[in-house]
């Protein structure tokens, strides 16, 4: 968990520095002292002292949300010196996290690996055996399509949710509450009575069609819209529209990412991985194996590099065939 440290230095007008008799974290209307500006939430609650650290300076340091890269905050200070009080605005960034290493633990996978090829002892070094977990990782998250459902809070009139960062892609979004008002829930024909079709297949087209665009006329549709955030550690943001009243939760169904902390458990993904690492292992190997030549030693890692191969070649066609319960097409 990083953390942020702001600092506050206070000067008279003539550049020398001064005391103030009250340094706080505090905005005018006393809601809160530091908020993340991307969802507004408040990291630091309303009147806070600051701590001093010399005269005229004064610092305050709080946690950054676990995974947080980059996150932007707004903090007020409240001062009171010779009687009056004064605020500040002031706006603060925290680390951005440019390095691609994982921080998640790499010991379970690197012993798994290991442990695949004793009695042998591996020639690839540890850090190459952890790149090729990774490797492992970030084709998952390019080339699958795993289903993953959250459930999520949702109050009225709230224009947006943010789901779990692990959400890739939103699929399909069913609120928790179905609505009973008639408009919305049955088709208008209904309500004067049945018709009598003259072309059966046509005019059920028609009238679905034009069912549609009336539940749209009066604002009944249900329509959501995900845009995923570009930072991984970062969840994205479910827009939604005519919520169904009463409604108190949504149950988002997309695809799913294996996220830069995360601890791989699910039994699907985690045998992937590992039998997908195990197999760059082996081209790794069988490739050092093969550059013994050149020091007259013969060691011939040429079948360990095609096993390798093929083991990669299958477990892509068994990642393109069962962690897919989306189909994606393309309109010619």
């Amino acid at each position: 968990m990083s953390q942020v440290t702001i600092t506050e230095t206070f000067k008279d007008s003539n550049g020398n520095l001064i005391d103030p008799t009250s340094v706080k974290l505090s905005n005018p209307t006393g809601t809160y002292g530091i908020k993340r500006n991307d969802t507004d939430a408040v990291m630091v609650a309303d009147d806070v002292a600051m701590t001093k650290e010399a005269v005229g300076t004064y610092i305050y340091t709080f946690d950054e949300p676990d995974g947080a890269s980059g996150l932007v905050y707004t903090y007020w200070i409240e001062w009171v010196y010779q009687g009056h009080t004064d605020y500040d605005e002031r706006i603060v960034a925290g680390e951005t996290d440019d390095d691609i290493t994982p921080t998640r633990s790499m010991n379970k996978y690197v012993d798994w690996i290991q442990n695949e090829f004793l009695p042998l002892t591996l020639i690839t070094p540890l850090v190459s055996i952890e790149q090729c977990v990774e490797n492992a990782i970030r084709y998952w998250n390019t080339h699958s399509a795993y289903k993953i459902s959250q459930v999520v809070d949702f109050s009225a009139g709230s224009a947006r949710v943010q789901l779990d960062p692990e959400f890739k892609a939103v699929v399909d979004v069913l609120p928790t509450a179905a609505t009973t008002y008639i408009w919305s829930s049955h088709p208008l024909w209904t309500l004067v009575g049945i018709t009598v079709l003259d072309n059966v297949t046509s005019d059920l087209i028609m009238m679905s069609e034009a069912f549609r665009n009336y539940q749209i006329y009066v604002g009944t549709n249900f329509r959501f819209a995900y845009k995923r955030s570009d930072d991984p550690a970062v969840g994205g943001y479910l827009y939604c529209t005519n919520v169904p009243a009463n409604t108190q939760s949504l149950l988002a169904i997309g695809t799913k990412r294996i996220t830069k902390n995360e601890d791989i458990k699910s039994q699907y993904i985690l045998d992937w991985i590992l039998y997908y690492s195990k197999a760059l292992v082996k081209q790794m190997e069988g490739n050092t194996l093969r550059k013994t030549a050149i020091i007259d030693t013969i060691l011939d890692g040429q079948h360990l590099v095609e096993e390798g191969r093929e083991e990669v070649k299958d477990l892509q066609e068994s990642l393109a065939r069962d962690s897919r319960w989306i189909i994606f097409m393309k309109r010619k």
